[in-house]
């Protein structure tokens, strides 16, 4: 598995031991593990604040300790690379984590130790019976699916699409479902950024945080995920990659690719009906398609629209004289475009890489002055 990215103590009668008040302020990670090997060094990362501390392994074992004043997401690595078999990461907190076993990865060794320990280890399992398999199996469908795009193989990329997708939308289900049952425990801080973050608009994803209990959003990950601010159209993940390829349907029934339009510029755009600022957008559009229309360009819009009727009402007062289509009720192009806000558009080059984002108003006709002959 891979990261997705990520107390003040009373005195009781006045009388606090130095040595349970330093215990209390400290994560101990150790492990005893055969496959370890000898001499590495290994690494403790709190991926947050990015602090780390590390020691050598001796005898097939080591021990790292660290001051913490809350919990934060964390990774173990043996090396300076990130290896699943010779790693592990974890939501922790101050108290212990020990990993023992005869194994040959961390994934298939014991983990004991504080209440988060098996806090995590719940969640994992539950999180994986939802969706209907592991974090580890979805990332391998990601790169197949980056990999049937680049060489061209439509049927086995939409294949993987739709894997993905309903990972995404059993994830995001479960994962509303475990904060109701934890909300007052940090690990639910990691289930909101593993598998909420950028699959829902970030205001409701902070939302989720600022309902959390007292010690839950002490988390330093949730300080960080309440900080965030929505993604300049430079940060877009999309930019200067592949788009992702999908089939939907238009408003006549017909389904249509993306992909059919390989070879000219496609300017896709996300909008709804009930979204007043898309339609302040379409005399943008018109325009756009007014003139570029005739030369090696496509207008596509996509409607996330739940309400058909609706958005077919809107066609009709729109007189929109392009391809028109809609998402399906998995939401399945809104997933892969990582839609958290509409409108928002994807310049598409003949390659099928984006070369653009977020072109609004007359930056829509200045962007394909510039590239359209």
């Amino acid at each position: 598995m891979k990261p997705s990215l990520k107390i003040t103590f009373l005195l009781a009668g006045m009388i606090c031991s130095y040595s349970i008040l330093s215990a209390q302020n400290k994560l101990k990670v150790s492990a005893n593990l055969p496959m370890l090997p000898e001499g590495k060094k290994v690494y403790l990362i709190d991926i947050v604040t990015k602090a780390t501390d590390s020691t050598l392994i001796k005898d097939h074992k080591f021990e790292l300790t660290t001051k913490t004043d809350s919990s934060s997401f964390y990774i173990v690595q043996v090396g300076s690379e990130f290896n699943k078999d010779l790693g592990f990461y974890m939501h922790m907190g101050p108290g212990e984590v020990n990993v023992s076993g005869d194994v040959k990865s961390f994934s298939e060794a014991s983990f004991s130790g504080s209440e988060f320990v098996d806090r995590w280890k719940e969640m994992i399992s539950y999180m994986d019976k939802s969706c209907g398999m592991s974090m580890d199996e979805v990332q391998d469908i990601a790169a197949q699916m980056l990999k049937a795009q680049n060489i061209g193989d439509t049927e086995a990329s939409q294949n993987l699409q739709k894997k993905y997708v309903d990972y995404v939308e059993k994830g995001k289900t479960a994962a509303k479902e475990w904060l109701k049952k934890y909300p007052n425990d940090p690990v639910s801080v990691y289930v909101i950024n593993g598998f909420l973050f950028n699959k829902i608009p970030l205001n409701e994803m902070q939302d989720l945080i600022k309902q959390l209990g007292p010690q839950a959003r002490m988390s330093r990950l949730a300080t960080l995920m309440l900080n965030l601010k929505m993604p300049t159209v430079a940060e877009n993940a999309l930019l200067n990659k592949q788009a992702p390829d999908f089939t939907l349907t238009d408003v006549n029934g017909k389904s249509v690719k993306l992909s059919d339009y390989k070879g000219r510029y496609v300017l896709l755009d996300f909008w709804a009906s009930w979204c007043a600022p898309c339609r302040k957008e379409m005399p943008f559009l018109k325009k756009a398609h007014e003139q570029f229309g005739q030369k090696n360009f496509t207008l596509l819009s996509l409607s996330v629209d739940e309400d058909q009727g609706k958005w077919r009402k809107a066609l009709e007062d729109e007189k929109l004289a392009w391809p028109q289509l809609v998402d399906d009720s998995a939401k399945h192009a809104q997933t892969l475009y990582g839609i958290t806000y509409i409108p928002t558009n994807f310049l598409i080059d003949p390659q099928g890489k984006v070369i653009a984002v977020g072109l609004y108003g007359d930056g829509v006709n200045s962007k394909l002055n510039g590239v359209i002959n």
